[in-house]
């Protein structure tokens, strides 16, 4: 667009170019006063403010003018396909800004949220397989990197119900539409799952194919980790199982280790770290758990080398391994 100068007063308007620069006289013109003019560029050029850009401010997806919860229900529920984004609103959610909204843009919303800065590029994989377990199917997420965040997408008939097995502060929300069932599983707060292996239970669809499933996983900065897939031609043995507490991998370690055990049957467990002189330093896991195998990941960053004992107690049950800290 040409912008230029009047020096003519309001009432008396001799210009008779066209507002393309070119100097050629405009179809119709015969002078006039300011509004006559205005009225002409208008008519010829189109409405200056056609074109005005979007002002939301990314992630405020309800368009309040504010970050909060609001925001993050409001992005769930567009995920989700329970109730769709438009315009403004649409752009604001996608965060990363690759044209799609998912569980990334979700993640990325919680850290803006809670004022969080990105942690340096971390460029995570991990493996997931799809296992048969009679009439279930168990999906095992194993990453080389914390997660935090799952997205999952199932086409069938009917709705399926997704159990995250451990992870009790991890929020799962999930909805079926159009033939799809999604499932999302994050933390409010941003926290990585309790493992770097991870297990969903998808319940009656043992018959599903990997090509019926798409998964998404992210890391705590809302990056997409790259994900390689196998399917298990055996079922999966979910038992018997011992009262054990496996070896820690690593071990040493710095400044985060790997911790399995398996119940025989459900329970109330304790899993916690004690220092050489018996003072309990860390609460790893505290809660009901069910018969089976678990995992989860102690970070003792905060924490000086040394030696440390790791302690699980299921009801009577008690058993131990030590752990050594090396900074």
């Amino acid at each position: 667009m040409t912008v230029r100068a009047k020096p003519w007063s309001y009432q008396s308007n001799g210009n008779t170019s066209s507002c393309d620069g070119s100097n050629s006289s405009v179809s119709g013109w015969s002078g006039g006063n300011t509004n006559n003019f205005l009225q002409q560029l208008v008519d010829e050029c189109g409405d200056l403010c056609s074109g005005e850009s979007c002002s939301t401010s990314s992630g405020d997806v309800n368009e309040d003018e504010n970050l909060n919860i609001q925001d993050i229900v409001t992005m769930v529920n567009h995920i989700l396909s329970v109730s769709l984004l438009e315009g403004c609103a649409l752009e604001a959610a996608d965060m990363n800004m690759d044209e799609i909204i998912n569980i990334q843009d979700l993640i990325a919303l919680v850290n803006a949220i809670l004022g969080s800065p990105r942690s340096a590029q971390l460029d995570g994989h991990g493996k997931v397989e799809y296992i048969t377990s009679g009439e279930d199917m168990i999906i095992h997420i194993n990453s080389d990197i914390d997660l935090a965040g799952v997205q999952l997408s199932l086409i069938g008939d009917t709705q399926v119900n997704i159990e995250l097995k451990d992870n009790s502060h991890i929020n799962q929300e999930s909805s079926f539409k159009d033939g799809i069932t999604r499932y999302l599983a994050y933390s409010m707060f941003n926290q990585p799952f309790d493992s770097r292996t991870t297990e969903l239970l998808i319940k009656s669809a043992g018959d599903l194919k990997m090509d019926d499933i798409e998964v998404t996983v992210a890391d705590i900065n809302g990056d997409a980790l790259y994900l390689s897939h196998s399917k298990s031609g055996q079922n999966y043995k979910s038992g018997p199982h011992s009262f054990e507490l496996s070896k820690l991998y690593p071990n040493p370690f710095n400044p985060s280790t790997e911790i399995s055990f398996s119940l025989p049957m459900d329970n109330h467990v304790k899993l916690a770290a004690f220092d050489v002189r018996g003072k309990e330093v860390d609460v790893i896991f505290e809660g009901a758990q069910y018969v089976g195998q678990h995992s989860y990941t102690w970070n003792a960053s905060n924490l000086p080398s040394g030696v440390y004992y790791i302690r699980l107690q299921a009801g009577e049950m008690v058993t131990s391994q030590k752990a050594l800290l090396i900074k």
